[in-house]
């Protein structure tokens, strides 16, 4: 029998309120019942990925899901040897897609520049690009620049290469960027989206990266469709090495609640494929499904922040842009 559309709708968003529910792999078990997404898969073939920081957890599971369906995929790690040693274990796994293993460090600007030159080895152009890359440490760490690390890592240095791809970028190319259910304690206020030596916290600084990651989505999606569909989700709560290294002691809390790697990616790996279609430019996802981006009081961001936030990031890079356009 088949259930009503407003039915699944409400059970969906009940779900999605209870935040535990939702994150875990429960949420990702009930939706991908209730909605049935046992469609036909995508045919990648002939199209280009980029998946940054590849090489384990959730970005080793969008690779594989992105090379199954028969794209090529450019597997990225700071480290080359650990880039090619997952690139050659990929190809091994008799996926429709090759892999090709890059070194990429999405908080310098002079790896970012070396990839995005070297990618023409690869690909001339590029139809889907993965922004996995980043960590979440509790020690203060800053970049070459002296700019705080998480903050180079998930946003200004992913914008940074977004920026350097769009002369590859085939028309309807998908960019996605991975965020967090993190980002929800934090709102949006650029003055202060960098954290010092003095306040720092590992936690608080990822989920204001996060948060920059959604708004500046949220902002720039609607200014470049249809020419890029720009989207960005987040996995629920996945058990991966990276949460184990930041977040010491929840997995054990969570247990079996955890989703896996497949099932945090999937999100990704059908963005992706798909760019969803019919669908409007700049949204966050989860399971599938466009989410609010703000539940908590004073969360929420204005136009007028997200242009700050933008014209923040252009003012980071511009160095790095007329570095590569001399």
């Amino acid at each position: 029998m088949t259930v009503p559309s407003a039915l699944v709708d409400a059970a969906d968003s009940a779900l999605e309120l209870t935040v535990i529910g939702s994150f875990t792999r429960i949420g990702y078990d009930v939706r991908s019942r209730i909605r049935d997404w046992s469609d036909e898969p995508v045919d990648l073939s002939g199209q280009v990925a980029i998946v940054t920081g590849s090489t384990s957890g959730i970005g080793r599971a969008t690779a594989q899901g992105l090379l199954d369906l028969g794209a090529d995929v450019a597997v990225t790690s700071r480290s080359i040897e650990r880039a090619v040693e997952a690139a050659d274990e990929l190809n091994r796994s008799d996926a429709a897609g090759t892999a090709r293993g890059f070194a990429l460090d999405t908080a310098d600007f002079a790896s970012i520049h070396d990839f995005v030159d070297r990618l023409g080895s690869f690909a001339p152009s590029v139809d889907m690009v993965a922004h996995n890359a980043g960590a979440l440490t509790d020690e203060y760490r800053t970049d070459g620049r002296g700019m705080e690390l998480t903050l180079s890592s998930h946003l200004v240095g992913p914008y940074l290469l977004t920026k350097l791809l769009e002369p590859r970028l085939s028309n309807g190319a998908r960019v996605v960027y991975m965020s967090s259910g993190g980002m929800y304690t934090q709102g949006l206020e650029v003055d202060r989206i960098e954290m010092s030596p003095r306040n720092y916290r590992g936690t608080i600084a990822y989920a204001r990266a996060k948060r920059g990651q959604v708004e500046m989505v949220t902002h720039l999606g609607p200014q470049l469709a249809p020419a890029v569909k720009l989207h960005s989700m987040h996995p629920g709560w996945v058990d991966t090495p990276g949460v184990e290294a930041g977040l010491p002691g929840f997995g054990k809390v969570m247990g079996p609640l955890l989703r896996d790697a497949d099932q945090g990616a999937d999100t990704m790996v059908w963005l992706c494929a798909t760019g969803a279609p019919g669908s409007a430019a700049g949204q966050f996802w989860l399971d599938r499904r466009p989410r609010r981006t703000a539940y908590l009081p004073g969360t929420g961001a204005t136009p007028a922040e997200r242009q700050r936030l933008v014209d923040w990031l252009d003012a980071q890079i511009a160095p790095a842009l007329a570095e590569s356009a001399s």
